[in-house]
């Protein structure tokens, strides 16, 4: 009898051993983890760098945990400096705009308007003086309106909608001419989703500005590649390189915000991106976009003098010059047309 209570009272004392050490070395450790982890919700994003002690699995949980709240606080940052660099460069962009806007166009207009009021003035004491200056005045509100579609060819270029992403493509590359930049297809060229095209054309702008500012590259190849599932972008230069950083979120830390932009154009439209470089190799960037037909390019045309894209089912008016017909928004743009076609015709050619 005693030895059954003796084996009783072992049993009792190893049983309230284990239930102490259970409570010290795992109930407690969770429940401090579980505070640690609340607290991070209240903002204190360096709760879970204090052990919380317990058993070794209990504080790898922990580090495992604290290592997810340092990635998700740098991704925080690095989504804080990249915002930050985006409005900066809107504002850099409407300051740009702002400026042409004043030291051009309104200059122009601020002197067409001064002429008309002179040759007003000179009309019955002076009308060839008058004349001469109205004549004047015409020529520079055309200049003016040749400003005014480069500047809106600056923030959507014409040819895109028009002639589509590849003719876009090498008419940007005739126009940079400080090196060479070839184009090519490979399949079956066709019009994509206006969404898409404009991406990859953004794309292929922000790689041609990286590899003359940052690679000094002296040669630049684009090519287009259209798949049965998809269209391929890629850019290839012979600058100088760089080591490419191992995650997406660390573009922004390194000050790749352009790269970072062409990442989010092509996740945004469910596409990849890839990119490889090394230093003194140059960099080759790859754009993957799978294939979208729920919303092809509307049968759009430019209105000849505006420059505005308009539908021909919503034209204003329409007329036929040399077997051609052109559209208009407005009545002003329909009789300027009419009064002197080929100087607009030749503005639109000048343009793109």
């Amino acid at each position: 009898m005693s030895d059954l209570l003796e084996l009783c009272g072992v049993v009792l004392v190893v049983l309230l051993a284990s239930h102490i050490w259970f409570f010290h070395r795992i109930m407690n450790p969770l429940r401090r983890l579980c505070s640690q982890t609340s607290q991070i919700t209240q903002g204190d994003f360096g709760a879970l760098e204090n052990s919380c002690g317990g058993i070794a699995e209990i504080d790898a949980l922990r580090r495992s945990m604290a290592g997810m709240v340092r990635h998700v606080r740098r991704s925080q940052e690095h989504s804080f400096v990249y915002a930050e660099e985006l409005a900066n460069g809107q504002e850099a962009e409407r300051a740009r705009i702002a400026r042409e806007l004043h030291d051009q166009t309104i200059q122009s207009l601020v002197a067409i308007a001064w002429s008309m009021d002179m040759a007003q003035k000179w009309v019955k004491s002076d009308p060839e003086r008058a004349i001469t200056t109205l004549v004047e005045a015409r020529k520079q509100s055309l200049d003016t309106i040749a400003e005014l579609r480069d500047l809106i060819g600056d923030l959507r270029p014409p040819a895109l909608n028009e002639l589509g992403l590849v003719a876009a493509l090498r008419l940007q590359a005739d126009k940079h001419a400080s090196f060479p930049v070839s184009i090519a297809v490979e399949g079956t060229e066709r019009r994509l989703d206006e969404t898409h095209e404009l991406a990859l054309f953004r794309s292929a702008q922000e790689a041609l500005i990286n590899a003359c500012r940052h690679g000094h590259a002296t040669r630049v190849d684009i090519k287009v590649v259209y798949e049965p599932n998809g269209t391929r972008l890629i850019v290839r230069d012979n600058g100088e390189g760089f080591v490419p950083p191992k995650h997406v979120g660390a573009l922004a830390a390194d000050g790749h915000y352009g790269l970072l932009g062409i990442h989010e154009r092509a996740q945004y439209l469910d596409g990849t991106v890839s990119v490889r470089s090394q230093k003194d190799s140059g960099t080759t960037i790859t754009i993957s976009l799978p294939e979208d037909n729920r919303h092809q390019p509307p049968d759009s045309v430019r209105d000849p003098v505006c420059s505005a894209i308009i539908e021909p089912h919503q034209a204003y008016a329409s007329a036929i010059y040399q077997n051609q017909t052109y559209y208009f928004c407005c009545p002003v743009c329909q009789g300027a047309f009419q009064s002197d076609p080929e100087t607009y015709l030749q503005l639109e050619e000048s343009a793109t």
